[in-house]
Order: structure tokens, then C-alpha cells, then sequence
């Protein structure tokens, strides 16, 4: 990957990575403010304009926000308890979850100096002046309450008029639409805290794994739960990756995720805990769905088979030396993480068969 800066080049070409790699350089009290006003130095596109809005919804991190209901389904598929209807809100209310929590990310980095020119990646739509901080914000309002419609439509959907369960998914849905926004945007962002990664296996793995099952079932499993830490801990390898990345620039921009806070050698460590810690849950949660069953001896040893290319994985990680070149390992892992996903999801679902 090569890495963009906003210089006197085109977006165009900026996009294309035509810039050279800058230097890390230390930030200075104004640079915070001068970042806050890189939205709005340059003419900002029309909110009608829809490619800089596309750009922003950051297409490929999409997929990955389905790996826990797709493991939510494939559970519900193997305990007979699967619904079309309920599938369809699902994934609608994911994905809306998803694009929310990219455009308060990207608000609330611009705001706050950690998207600036020493940044490592391409310059995003904000950055360059294309959208502007009341048109995300705007934005950002539109799509929380089309966001929140959805999760109500789907708790309709999948529970019906129980009073105690609508104000317990209700009470999740605000919750959920809080860590969406609250990464970055507001003054006590908790990604800032090096909160990022509690929220992240509480929200793709128990929320979206244990709360997507609940909404199928009605009921609880443990297969269920060691599925939902499991996907939770590889996702928030992702984020690590990320982190690992983004380490000197979150540093000089007073974003303290956990990996400014333990540091580089100790992060590569946590890292291998994630992947393979996540891996052997997910396995453990196959086998104990997969034993009853007279396919287990098929089952078992094929989702197995993932552990090579997730070695593989890890194993390029553990051999970067500079921070950029952990983005070139970000969208494989993303890849894997989505096709470990769909391969435990299918082979679950023979069990019922």
C-alpha cells in the first residue's frame, strides 16, 4: 500500500496514491485546529454530490460488519429457529449500524487532529474539503433515527408486543447507536481512552452474535456464546491492526487506544491472543454444535482447514517492522474473518439435517 497526503496534488490523484509517503512529524498546539478547519477551507461539495458520500461509507469495511449475523443466523439455522423476516432486519440494521459508526468516525478524527497529513492511509472526504462538518453532521442525524426505525422494526419483527423485551432491546439499541457515534465524536470519545476494543467485541461479537440469536430463538446457548466471543475477538483484531498502523499519529494526536497505551511490542503480542484466542472459541462452539450430529467428523476438521491461512495471517504481522505496512494485512484479515463466518455458518447448519 502506499500511503496518500493531502499536498497540492488533485483528490484524483490523491486517491490514486500518486503522493509520497510523508514523515511522522510531531504535532503542534494548532494543528488540531488547523484539521478541524480542513473541511471547510476548500469548496465543499453539495450533499447531493454522491461520491465523496460513497467514499465515506467506506464500502469495504461493510462486509465485515456482517460476520456476527451471519454466525447468528447460521446458530439459529442448526437450532431450527431460523426466520427469513428477522434475517432481512438483521442484516439492514448491521449495516445501517455500520455506515453510522464510518461517518462519526470520520467526523470525529477530523475534529479532533487524528486525520491530518501524517496519517497513514487515503485522505478521506472530510479531510479534503468535500464534506463539510454541518453536511456530516446533518447526516450523522438523518441516519441515527433510520438506524433506530430499523432496530425497532426488527425487535417487532422477531418479539412481538412484550413489553420486557422491548425495553430490554430498546435500552441495547441506544446503547448500540452511543458506541456507533461515540468512538470519536463528542469530548469524552471513548475511543480516545483506549476503549475502542471493549466496544468493539461487546458490539460485533456478543451484541451482534448472543442479541441477532435471541432475536431468532428467544433463548440462549453457550455453543451461542463461545461463537459470539470468538468472531467478537477476531474483529477486534482488525481494529488492532488498525491501531498498530495509526500508532504514532493517534499518539501525537492524543488518541490513547490501547495500543499507544501498551505499546508496539506488547500490541503484537495481544494480537496473536486475538486471532488465535478468537479462532479457538469458534471451533470449540463448532464442535460442541457439530458432536450430536452424524456429520461431525466433516464439520470439524473443514472449519479447521481456517487456521492455516490465519497463521498465515499472523504470521505477516509478527514480520512488519514499519506501521505501514500493517495496512496491507487489514483487508486479508477482513477477508478471512468474513469467509470463517460463512464456513461456520453453513457447516452448522447441516447439523439440523
Amino acid at each position: 500500500m502506499k500511503v496518500w497526503r493531502r499536498t497540492g496534488i488533485s483528490p484524483e490523484d490523491a486517491l490514486a496514491g500518486e503522493s509520497p509517503a510523508p514523515a511522522c512529524p510531531r504535532r503542534d498546539a494548532g494543528s488540531q485546529q488547523d484539521s478541524q478547519q480542513a473541511g471547510q477551507r476548500r469548496n465543499s461539495q453539495p450533499i447531493g454530490h454522491i461520491r465523496p458520500w460513497i467514499e465515506a461509507l467506506r464500502l469495504r469495511t461493510l462486509p465485515l460488519s456482517l460476520a456476527g449475523a451471519i454466525i447468528a443466523s447460521g446458530c439459529a439455522v442448526s437450532y431450527n429457529s431460523f426466520r427469513p423476516e428477522v434475517c432481512a432486519l438483521l442484516v439492514l440494521t448491521v449495516l445501517l449500524l455500520q455506515v453510522l459508526s464510518n461517518f462519526a468516525d470520520e467526523y470525529g478524527d477530523l475534529q479532533k487532529g487524528a486525520d491530518n497529513d501524517a496519517r497513514i492511509g487515503p485522505v478521506r472526504a472530510m479531510q479534503r474539503g468535500e464534506i463539510s462538518f454541518s453536511q456530516m453532521r446533518r447526516a450523522l442525524i438523518a441516519l441515527a433515527f433510520v438506524t433506530f426505525a430499523s432496530g425497532i422494526a426488527l425487535v417487532l419483527v422477531a418479539l412481538g408486543l412484550d413489553p420486557l423485551l422491548l425495553g430490554v432491546f430498546l435500552a441495547l439499541g441506544v446503547l448500540v447507536l452511543f458506541a456507533a457515534i461515540g468512538y470519536t465524536v463528542g469530548k469524552r470519545a471513548y475511543g480516545y481512552y483506549g476503549l475502542g476494543d471493549a466496544f468493539c467485541l461487546l458490539c460485533f461479537g456478543w451484541l451482534a452474535v448472543c442479541g441477532g440469536f435471541f432475536l431468532y430463538a428467544h433463548y440462549l446457548t453457550v455453543p451461542v456464546a463461545l461463537a459470539a466471543t470468538g468472531v467478537g475477538l477476531l474483529v477486534v483484531g482488525v481494529l488492532n491492526l488498525n491501531n498498530m498502523r495509526d500508532r504514532l499519529t493517534d499518539a501525537d494526536a492524543g488518541k490513547k487506544t490501547l495500543v499507544v497505551r501498551i505499546g508496539a511490542r506488547a500490541a503484537r503480542v495481544y494480537h496473536s491472543v486475538l486471532l488465535l484466542g478468537g479462532f479457538a472459541l469458534l471451533a470449540w462452539a463448532m464442535t460442541l454444535l457439530a458432536l450430536p450430529q452424524r456429520y461431525a467428523l466433516i464439520q470439524i476438521p473443514v472449519f479447521l482447514l481456517g487456521l492455516i491461512p490465519l497463521g498465515l495471517n499472523l504470521k505477516a504481522t509478527l514480520a512488519v517492522r514499519e506501521p505501514k505496512d500493517y495496512d496491507r494485512l487489514m483487508r486479508p484479515l477482513a477477508l478471512l474473518i468474513i469467509l470463517l463466518s460463512l464456513a461456520f455458518a453453513l457447516l452448522v447448519s447441516i447439523s439440523p439435517w
